[in-house]
């Protein structure tokens, strides 16, 4: 007989053992009760209590001696019955308090606003590593890209070895450049799971656009990233982006 449906209604192995033992006793002082179930002489009092606390096992007393009998069977549907009700509470509890301030938190969270500069070529690649982290496979960022620089060997090698990492994570990204660059960019810059365009606008360069953030970046002789994580700003920029990149042309 398969018992697993009794220990999803909470009932442990021993209380199975023990109610299983009575159904065969009928009625039965604890001595029978433990040489037929196999429990311990120290547990059977807290497991009798335990099984009728369930409704499963009844006692009377006969010359002063407690005899236990199993309860009707179907009191399971009565524990089966309870833990619907009490799902049904947490499920309820869930909707109307937990789900509401944890969704509450997460806004708050996602609006707050702060800014953060990284000096230095580690400190660039801890950065552009914060892309990595915050965004998820299958997700994209928006870049308005870096001019002169990008002709730079330390610059190429920077990004050849930025993007194995976004592209084993299966992130994507979308480019706007300036069409005096257009040449560099597909000769060194152009990488699996990125869309390119070119436009004559002026542009922000060197902006990087995802989930909450902007990141400007500035080579130099120390090369440094300032991150500013807004909501209010990401928007206004992914807007000014899908705006520019729908007048570029490939």
């Amino acid at each position: 007989m398969d018992l697993e449906v009794l220990t999803r209604l909470g009932l442990t192995n021993s209380e199975l053992k023990v109610y299983f033992a009575l159904l065969e006793l009928e009625s039965s002082t604890v001595g029978p009760i433990i040489e037929n179930a196999k429990v311990p002489d120290s547990k059977i009092y807290s497991i009798l209590e335990k099984l009728k606390e369930k409704g499963l096992v009844s006692f009377v007393i006969r010359n002063n001696v407690k005899h236990f009998q199993a309860s009707d069977p179907r009191n399971l549907i009565d524990i089966l019955n309870e833990r619907e009700r009490e799902i049904e509470k947490q499920r309820k509890e869930l909707e109307e308090k937990i789900i509401p301030y944890i969704e509450q938190r997460r806004k708050l969270t996602e609006e707050k606003q702060e800014a953060t500069v990284y000096e230095s070529f580690d400190g660039l690649k801890a950065a552009f590593n914060l892309i990595l982290n915050t965004l998820n496979k299958g997700e994209e960022y928006q870049v308005f890209m870096l001019g002169e620089t990008l002709k730079e060997k330390r610059v190429i090698r920077f990004f050849l070895s930025y993007h194995k990492k976004r592209i084993e994570k299966g992130i994507e990204v979308r480019l706007i450049s300036q069409k005096p660059f257009k040449s560099v960019i597909t000769k060194s810059h152009k990488y699996k799971g990125m869309k390119m365009r070119f436009t004559k606008r002026k542009l922000p360069i060197g902006t990087f656009i995802f989930k909450n953030h902007i990141m400007t970046v500035v080579w130099g002789e120390k090369p440094t990233a300032f991150v500013i994580k807004s909501k209010k700003n990401y928007e206004h920029y992914k807007e000014f982006f899908e705006e520019v990149w729908e007048n570029a042309t490939l």
